[in-house]
């Protein structure tokens, strides 16, 4: 089964969290969502720089981290049919 995400699931992770947490989602919110254009354009070399550098600002951000690998698999063997 496959995890699809989308503006409902990013609304309730981005609000889930310590007011710290979301003022950090928020500051990282438009890189975030240049990184997901980025990401559906099957441009997964620069789209992992970007999600590892949210990880390193953020590492208990599940989201980043889960794009992060996602676009390392796809960059290295293609994004799977289906």
């Amino acid at each position: 089964m496959r995890a699809r995400y989308n503006s409902s699931t990013w609304n309730i992770l981005y609000d889930a969290g310590t007011e710290q947490s979301i003022q950090l989602k928020q500051a990282n919110a438009a890189e975030f969502q240049k990184c997901l254009e980025l990401y559906f354009e099957k441009n997964f070399t620069e789209t992992q720089k970007i999600f590892n550098k949210i990880c390193e600002r953020k590492p208990q951000d599940k989201l980043a981290a889960i794009y992060s690998q996602r676009s390392l698999k796809n960059g290295m063997s293609g994004v799977p049919e289906g």
